[in-house]
């Protein structure tokens, strides 16, 4: 009998030890999201060449340059502000594929640029994997993809935001 009430305790005290413990790790795991997203956030996005750069290719870059000579034939520099933007989006979705951050937190923060941003690179894209006879920037189309798949009002109410024209999330 005492040795039957010490196996369950032992096996009650393992089990918990066992689901604190992937507690633990899951909430590690959501900061070390967080931590990633905000550093691109933080350093890459908000940059003011980045924002430079991201201004250009959405209102310049189709007016001055075709897409059919791809993204790695633009003239310098055009070439690099244009993979400034795409790779730091680029680098945003993979870390949404791989799991490394969640969609959900991603798009919160990235959801109407990654559209708005697709949308003018993806002549230049497509024109790029022609000349290349390769995939090029997989990820920043997959983010894209994720994004379109979750509309905007659909994707502010799974998040409870409110705004001062009088969207609830209860609506």
């Amino acid at each position: 009998m005492y040795n039957t009430l010490s196996l369950v305790i032992s096996l009650v005290a393992l089990g918990l030890s066992g689901f604190l413990t992937l507690r633990q790790l899951r909430q590690a795991r959501s900061t070390s999201h967080m931590t990633m997203l905000l550093e691109v956030a933080l350093y890459n996005i908000r940059d003011r060449d980045f924002q430079s750069d991201q201004h250009y290719v959405l209102t310049r870059l189709a007016q001055e340059h075709a897409p059919v000579v791809g993204m790695d034939a633009l003239p310098e520099p055009v070439r690099t502000m244009t993979r400034n933007v795409a790779f730091s989006y680029e680098y945003i979705g993979a870390m949404v594929a791989l799991g490394m951050v969640d969609s959900g937190l991603a798009l919160s923060v990235f959801h109407f640029r990654v559209r708005q941003v697709w949308t003018a690179l993806e002549p230049y894209v497509r024109a790029e994997r022609e000349i290349r006879h390769a995939p090029f920037l997989p990820f920043f189309e997959h983010l894209y993809l994720v994004s379109c798949a979750n509309p905007t009002a659909h994707f502010l109410r799974s998040l409870n935001l409110r705004n001062t024209d009088g969207y609830s999330p209860d609506l």
